[in-house]
């Protein structure tokens, strides 16, 4: 049997799930009684309130997260039942990347101004844009949807810094750095794109510190995981003119409170974590989960598995 905790999936992706499988499928918050005791598969976004029932679940064999961000699984659960954990790493390097390459030419194009304009019914011609081509943009995290994020910068012609765990060489990056680095990229950048795994390390990745090395034209892009930046250090940046903007596609908390003092700050872009999430994404994790059910069906080991120490 398996479990569902993602409600969009019920109907036609839940039906597609039972006759790939032949397995009965529950949502959990939909059905009323549900055999924990009997679930095999987990599915799931991974998200706080999915696991109250998990240590009922005797016979959990599997668990499919439906998005990258693992955070809240209780690892040390899991490894001492020796649960494999997959999720959908892959699937995001095309939504993801364009994204990020919109919010970059909506600010150099000014789009922002234009629209205003627009209301004001002004037709003014005195400011002109900027280009892409000069500008430097360091991606933080270097993995499948960094990597096309690079790719499309190289397209536009803009100088494309990388970091990683290692400082390791990646194609598509002019020079990637690491850890010890961190100061003299940032200093470096027009745009920083921060898609790092959330870690004990990575919490308040930016920070007051931080962000007083930046250039005061900087734009920050948060497609990774909220607790990325400090909030507040980012609001005091932004209101000190310590920065030009941000767009922030996730949050310390969500989803986020009308009561947020972002949403009063007119030099951030807000968007209700979607940047990986078009029309195309529950078949691209159908994609994968199809796949390591073939692979489970026959005893043989998972694709995109999670590791439990690193928790990526």
């Amino acid at each position: 049997m398996i479990l569902i905790t993602i409600d969009e999936l019920q109907g036609d992706i839940q039906q597609q799930i039972e006759d790939l499988t032949g397995l009965k499928t529950y949502i959990k918050d939909i059905d009323k009684h549900i055999p924990y005791e009997d679930i095999e598969i987990l599915i799931t976004f991974g998200l706080k309130e999915d696991w109250s029932k998990f240590e009922q679940m005797s016979s959990l064999k599997w668990i499919q997260v439906f998005q990258t961000g693992v955070e809240h699984v209780p690892f040390s659960s899991i490894e001492a039942k020796g649960i494999p954990v997959t999720n959908v790493r892959n699937i995001y390097g095309t939504p993801i990347s364009e994204y990020v390459m919109g919010i970059i030419l909506y600010e150099i194009k000014h789009l922002n101004r234009f629209i205003k304009n627009k209301r004001l019914k002004r037709y003014d011609r005195t400011i002109l844009t900027d280009e892409a081509g000069n500008k430097t943009i360091g991606i933080f995290g270097t993995g499948a949807i960094g990597k096309e994020v690079a790719k499309k910068a190289k397209a536009f012609h803009m100088n494309v810094l990388g970091f990683n765990s290692n400082g390791r060489d990646v194609s598509n990056f002019d020079q990637v750095f690491t850890w010890d680095q961190k100061e003299t990229m940032l200093q470096q950048c027009d745009f920083i794109v921060l898609l790092l795994p959330l870690t004990d390390e990575t919490v308040h990745f930016l920070n007051d510190s931080e962000f007083s090395l930046m250039k005061d034209n900087a734009y920050i892009i948060n497609v990774g995981r909220g607790p990325l930046i400090n909030e507040q250090a980012l609001l005091r940046a932004l209101e000190n003119e310590k920065i030009k903007g941000a767009a922030l596609d996730v949050f310390e908390e969500e989803p986020l409170s009308a009561s947020s003092p972002l949403w009063e700050m007119d030099k951030l872009l807000l968007t209700p974590h979607l940047s990986g999430k078009t029309v195309y994404f529950y078949k691209r994790c159908m994609d994968i989960f199809t796949e390591n059910f073939l692979l489970f069906q026959q005893g043989k080991r998972l694709s995109y598995l999670i590791d439990y120490v690193k928790g990526y």
